[in-house]
């Protein structure tokens, strides 16, 4: 079963799995300032110290800045919390907004995926919380000012 999370009108899904404890989201559709709870709920259920995340931006079509942002403060995040991060796939107009931020250093030009394709397991659906009821205690900020 794949994780799939979106609601009515909404123009953005997240997909979760995991393979050799590695998670993985992938972003579908378009990453804005309306859709960046669900992005903050999900990747809030996968990140912890120690812990390895990919996000997978080939099925996102497009990124507003408050969404670049977002994911910078995703690898601020990782940095500061002690797990790694990899941000892959971008293409056309994702990669370009990223460029325009001045934050493409944050795009990894290999899919870590890929490579742990190539070894023993599969990747398998994770089974990410339901929307929003639930929250932890802990509560990660990906939106905020600009350092």
């Amino acid at each position: 079963m794949q994780n799939r999370i979106d609601t009515p009108g909404s123009r953005f899904v997240v997909r979760g799995d995991r393979r050799n404890g590695v998670d993985r989201l992938s972003l579908v559709g378009e990453l804005d300032r309306a859709n960046l709870p669900t992005f903050e709920h999900e990747l809030e259920a996968v990140t912890h110290a120690g812990g390895a995340l990919i996000i997978d931006l080939r099925e996102l079509d497009s990124v507003d800045d408050d969404g670049v942002r977002a994911l910078e403060e995703t690898s601020l995040h990782a940095g500061e919390d002690g797990w790694w991060l990899f941000i892959v796939n971008s293409r056309g107009l994702v990669r370009d907004a990223f460029e325009r931020a001045g934050v493409d250093m944050l795009l990894s030009d290999t899919d870590i995926s890929e490579i742990l394709a190539s070894g023993d397991g599969e990747w398998s659906p994770t089974s990410l919380p339901p929307l929003p009821g639930e929250r932890k205690i802990r509560r990660l900020r990906v939106v905020g000012e600009r350092r």
